[in-house]
This record gives C-alpha cells, structure tokens and sequence, in this order.
C-alpha cells in the first residue's frame, strides 16, 4: 500500500514539472505556437481578382467592376495589385460616364478585314483625301522618319499627317508639306494635349480644320480610343482633343474614324471582339448634333454602346438606312470624271461640245481633258462645301459658332478662286491642243 502510495506521489509530482516546463518556455512551447500560427492568413496571400475584373469591363458592366474593385481594395491587397486596381477603378468609371451618354448612331454596315487591308476598305471620294501606309509615307519623306500605322494626305497631294515613333517618347502626330518638289521637315501638332500617347491613324476632313485620331490616355476608356481635335488660326494650335465617346469607343482597340461629306458616310475601326489579326470597319450615317439614347432600359443601353447588334441602330430608321446603302454601294463601285461620262461636256471652241473624251482627236489633249473633267468635278464639291458653310454661318446663334465659321469660309473662297484660274487655264490648253494652235 504505501509503494503505492509514493507512486503516486511521484506521478503527481512529473505532472506538476510538465505544466511548470509549460508556463517557462519548456519543450511542448513551440506546438503552441505552431497552432496560433495556423491560424492567421495574410491579407496579401489572396488570390487577384485582375482577370474577373477585366471580363467585366470588356463586358461593359462597369458599375460592377466598380463594386468588386472597392471590395478588394478594403481587402489590403499588396502595393502592386492596389496599383492596378486603382487604374481598373479610373478605368469603370469612365466607361460609366460614357455609357450615360452614347450617341445615337445608324451603323449601316460592318465588315471584318485584316489589318493590312483597312485603308482600300474606305470607300472615300477622291475629294476627301487618301490614307497612306507607312511604307507610302516613308518612300515619300525618306528614311529620317519613322512611320506607325495609317497616315492622312489632303486630296491636292501636298499635306500630309502621319504618326512618328520617337526612341522612348512613344509615337507623337507629325505634319509636312509639300514646296515645289520637296517636302518640308515634319513639325509636331502643338496644342493636342500632353497626357495622350502613341498618338496616330490621323483624318483631316475637308474644312482643314477638323481633325479626328487615336490615342492611348490614361483616363481612356482602354487601348486605342478616337480622338477629335480642331485647329485654331487664332493662336495657331490645336485645341486639347476630346474622346468621341460611346459607340465609337469601347474597352477595346478603336483606330481611325473617317467622313465622306460628299457621299454622306462615315467609318470607323474597332478590333472588338476580334481575333488579334482582324478589325471590323463599321458604316454608319453622320449627323449634325449629338443625340442620346433616352428613357432605354440599362441592358439594352449596354448592346447600343457596344455595337452587340448593327440590325438594333437600324430600328426606326429603315429608310435612312436603305439609302445609305445604296450611296455605300455607288461610292465602292464610283470612278471619277473618265471616258464615256454621260455629264462630261467640253466646249472645244468653233461652236463645237464633246460629250465624251473618246471624241478627241489629239492624244495629249484627250489627257489633258480628263484632268480637267476631275478639276470640274472637285470645283462643284467645293462650291457645294462653301454653300453648306455660308448656310451654317447665317443659322449661328452665337458670335463664338461664326468665329469659328469664319476662317473655313475664307479657306473655301480662295480655294475656289484657285481651283477656277486652274480650270480656266487648264480649258485654254486643251483647246489649244485639239485646235492644232
């Protein structure tokens, strides 16, 4: 009885030395620590959202994007992953701003091309100027220059805008002009706005004085977004450019917008929903004012904002859309002023007209008709354009809309003037030649 007793007295005792051993750091310490450990995760082992982030902007769910974005930056997330959720952030509420306001627009036609073929998909008139490649403007311009994507020459030949890559600075718009035989030395656009980048793909439209382009911005919608900018003659610069907005612009690649004021279309280039090797060049009808969608459901807001459909734009406006195509139609197939024309007509002189430049005898006169038969044709466009100008400027309502009027009705009258002693001239000799004097 009492071995047992002192046994057990021993046991108490090694229990009693455990617990103590405990309570000072002994050998069991560190399994409690291991189990504290176990049981905190820190905040920046969570796994990035980035890629749901993006699907939702693409999507154009923004107000989504928004929330998610706000969640995870409550989460602490590390310095890196709160860097691009700040910029996803900028990103969604713009794309907000914009889809409030997406313009209605009628999108007649797409087509799908690759890259290479954007510039002959453009069916412009002869009148409203060409797009170069970049190997165009390079054979033009030698190689001092280093040419991006598409440039913009006028319809005379002798004012060109291309996009120049600069080591380190990204690509800036550079203009030039032609003296003589010889090109000037390419000047940037003053005056655009220092926060875009890798600015190119330039169109002038006719009034020489309205420019649209695209750009990458920080507080862009994403990639490539369509620019428009406007030249002031005042203080010789262009005015900062402002985003053309929804539908035109979207999270993805946006290149180039174009006008035919003489066919009354327009273009633009988007690689949504594309493979990286293809863009989609939309057709749509221009308009005079900026109109938005009222009253429209959000869900169907969102299809109008990133062209889901072209057939939904057409609601409405079937008649618009069927003459549209047709004028779409005229101008792919379209020639200028050639042999056989029906509306060609040339006073010879002697009291004789040819209808048709096949009735020439003299071949360098037949030559010379035909350039003058385009001159014809460009001086009507011009006169139409002057016309429409003068209109616009007696229905300003303000002093600041004739201000700005002003300068392309001056531009307009002298071209024309230049246009009528070029064509004066030009019949002079044509006679001449046919007449044997």
């Amino acid at each position: 009885m009492n071995k047992i007793v002192f046994l057990t007295i021993i046991a108490m005792i090694a229990g009693a030395g455990s617990l103590q051993a405990q309570k000072k750091g002994g050998k069991t310490q560190p399994k409690a620590q291991t189990k504290v450990q176990t049981k905190v995760q820190p905040a920046t082992e969570r796994k990035p959202k980035t890629a749901e982030i993006d699907s939702l902007i693409r999507c154009y769910l923004f107000s989504e994007a928004e929330d998610l974005i706000s969640s995870e930056l409550e989460g602490q997330p590390s310095a890196d992953y709160a860097a691009k959720l700040r910029a996803r952030k900028a990103q969604a509420e713009k794309g907000s701003t914009m889809l409030e306001a997406t313009q209605k627009v009628v999108v007649v036609d797409s087509q799908v091309v690759s890259r290479e073929a954007i510039a002959k998909t453009f069916a412009l008139h002869e009148s409203c100027g060409r797009l170069l490649s970049a190997k165009e403007v390079k054979d033009l311009l030698g190689t001092g220059v280093q040419p991006m994507g598409l440039a913009f020459i006028n319809d005379f030949g002798d004012h060109m805008i291309f996009s120049h890559t600069a080591s380190g600075k990204g690509a800036k718009l550079m203009q030039t002009s032609l003296f003589g035989d010889k090109w000037s030395s390419p000047t940037p656009l003053d005056g655009i706005g220092d926060s875009l980048s890798t600015e190119g793909f330039p169109f002038m439209m006719a009034d020489g004085t309205t420019l649209y382009f695209a750009a990458k911005d920080e507080g862009g919608l994403g990639g490539y977004d369509i620019y428009v900018t406007r030249y002031d003659t005042d203080s010789g610069r262009y005015l900062k450019a402002e985003n053309v907005g929804m539908p035109f612009c979207s999270p993805a690649n946006d290149y180039l917008m174009a006008y035919d004021e003489v066919n009354n279309l327009g273009w633009f280039v988007s690689d949504r929903h594309q493979p990286a090797d293809k863009v989609c060049v939309y057709t749509f009808i221009p308009e005079d004012s900026r109109e938005t969608y009222d009253d429209m459901a959000e869900e169907q807001l969102l299809r109008m904002a990133a062209l889901h459909s072209i057939a939904d734009t057409q609601k409405d406006s079937k008649a618009a859309t069927d003459e549209a195509l047709k004028r779409l139609a005229e101008a792919r197939s379209a020639h200028t002023a050639t042999a056989g024309n029906d509306e060609f007509c040339f006073d010879v002189g002697y009291g004789k007209r040819y209808l048709s430049l096949s009735e020439f005898k003299n071949a360098r006169a037949k030559e010379k008709a035909g350039e003058w038969a385009k001159k014809q044709l460009r001086r009507t466009q011009l006169a139409d354009l002057l016309k429409e100008s003068r209109n616009k400027y007696a229905a300003a309502k303000s002093d600041a809309e004739r201000k700005a009027l002003a300068p392309v009705i001056l531009r307009q009258e002298q071209e024309l003037e230049a246009q009528d002693l070029q064509l004066s001239a030009l019949a002079n000799e044509v006679r001449s030649l046919e007449n044997g004097k």
